[in-house]
C-alpha cells in the first residue's frame, strides 16, 4: 500500500509539473465582401501568416459575404469580444469614431500613391489612434480603389446628367449632401438591399468600386457606368481591443505584421482587379464612359463647396491637416 501510494504521489507530482498549454485563441473575422473579392484573398494571407507564426496559438476564422453580420453589426460584436476583427469602410467606422468620415469625403485624393502616402503617414496614424477610445485597435488602411457611378437611365457625360437620378449612396450624410449638390436624388440604403432595389426600379443607380460592382453581379441590373472617381475608398483593419489586449506582445506584433502583408496584397490587387473588373463590365454589355478632363473638373468644382462644409462639420482642424498632408504628398 505504501508503494502504491508513493507511485500515485509521484504520478500526481509529475502531472502538476507538466507545462500548461493554453487552448488556441480563435479570431472571428467578419468580412462584407464575397469570397471572390481580393479583400478575402488578402485576409487568407493574413490568416496563413498568423497561424504559422503563432504556431497555432491563434486560429483565424474568416466569415465573408456578411455571414457574421454587416460591418456595423460586427463592430458592435467586437466591442464585447464576441467577434474579433472587421474591415469596415471609413463611412461605417465614422459611426463609432466620427473623424473617420473625413477620409471618405469625395474628391480628396488624385491618385492611389497620394492616398497611400497620406494614410500611411503621420496624419493617418494620428487618426488611427482615435480608435482605441472606442474599443478598437487600428492596424492600417487597405486600398479598395475609386468609387464610380452606374445607372439605368443614361450615360453620365457631363454634370447636368446627374440631375434627378435616384442613386443609392452609403449611409453617410456627407455623401448624401455631395450628390444632392451635383443634382442627383441620393438615397441611403444598406448595400445588401441594392441589387433588388435596382432590379425593381426603386433606384436608378448606385456608386461603388469596380470590383464591388462585378463581384456583387450589379452588371445584371445596370446599363451605364461612368468612371467618376469621386471617392478613393478604403477599408480599415480593425481588431477589438479586448481581444488584442489579451495577446502577448509577440502575438500583437504578429497581428500587426500580418495586417501589413494583407494591406500590401490589397494595394497590388486593387489595380489588377479593377482592370479585370472593367473588362468584365464591358463584356456584360454596359456602356462605359470616361469623363473629359473639363467635365471632371466641373463636377469636382461643384462638389468642393459641399465637401468643405461637410468636413468642417466633422472636424475642421483635422481637415485642415489633411489638406496640408495631401499637398505635401502631391509634391
Amino acid at each position: 500500500m505504501k508503494i502504491k501510494s508513493l507511485v500515485l504521489s509521484m504520478v500526481a507530482g509529475a502531472v502538476l509539473a507538466m507545462p500548461a498549454y493554453a487552448a488556441p485563441k480563435t479570431m472571428k473575422v467578419g468580412l462584407g465582401v464575397p469570397e471572390s473579392h481580393f479583400e478575402v484573398r488578402a485576409m487568407k494571407e493574413f490568416k496563413k501568416y498568423v497561424e504559422e507564426n503563432t504556431k497555432g496559438e491563434i486560429l483565424v476564422d474568416l466569415y465573408p459575404a456578411t455571414s457574421l453580420g454587416d460591418d456595423k453589426q460586427v463592430l458592435e460584436a467586437i466591442k464585447v469580444n464576441v467577434a474579433h476583427m472587421n474591415l469596415p469602410g471609413p463611412a461605417v467606422l465614422g459611426n463609432f469614431v466620427k473623424d473617420f468620415s473625413i477620409v471618405s469625403l469625395p474628391y480628396l485624393f488624385a491618385t492611389q500613391e497620394i492616398a497611400d502616402k497620406v494614410c500611411d503617414g503621420p496624419w493617418g496614424q494620428k487618426l488611427m489612434k482615435e480608435l482605441e477610445g472606442a474599443g478598437f485597435v487600428g492596424m492600417g488602411f487597405g486600398d479598395f480603389g475609386y468609387r464610380h457611378v452606374t445607372n439605368n437611365v443614361r450615360p453620365i457625360t457631363k454634370l447636368e446628367d446627374f440631375k434627378g437620378l435616384k442613386l443609392r449612396v452609403m449611409q453617410n450624410p456627407s455623401h448624401i449632401a455631395v450628390f444632392r449638390a451635383l443634382g442627383a436624388n441620393p438615397t441611403a440604403m444598406a448595400f445588401s438591399e441594392v441589387f433588388s432595389a435596382l432590379q425593381q426600379g426603386v433606384i436608378d443607380g448606385q456608386e461603388n468600386p469596380l470590383k464591388n460592382i462585378t463581384s456583387n453581379k450589379l452588371t445584371e441590373v445596370q446599363k451605364h457606368l461612368t468612371l467618376t472617381r469621386h471617392v478613393y475608398e478604403w477599408i480599415i483593419f480593425v481588431v477589438g481591443k479586448p481581444f488584442y489586449d489579451g495577446l502577448t506582445p509577440e502575438q500583437q506584433k504578429i497581428l500587426q505584421d500580418a495586417s501589413i502583408i494583407a494591406r500590401d496584397y490589397m494595394r497590388s490587387a486593387v489595380v489588377q482587379d479593377d482592370a479585370e473588373a472593367l473588362e468584365e463590365i464591358k463584356k456584360a454589355g454596359m456602356t462605359v464612359t470616361e469623363l473629359s478632363p473639363e467635365e471632371f473638373q466641373r463636377i469636382q468644382d461643384t462638389a468642393t463647396k459641399t465637401v468643405v462644409e461637410e468636413a468642417n462639420k466633422i472636424n475642421p482642424e483635422l481637415y485642415k491637416e489633411l489638406v496640408a498632408a495631401i499637398a505635401e504628398a502631391s509634391k
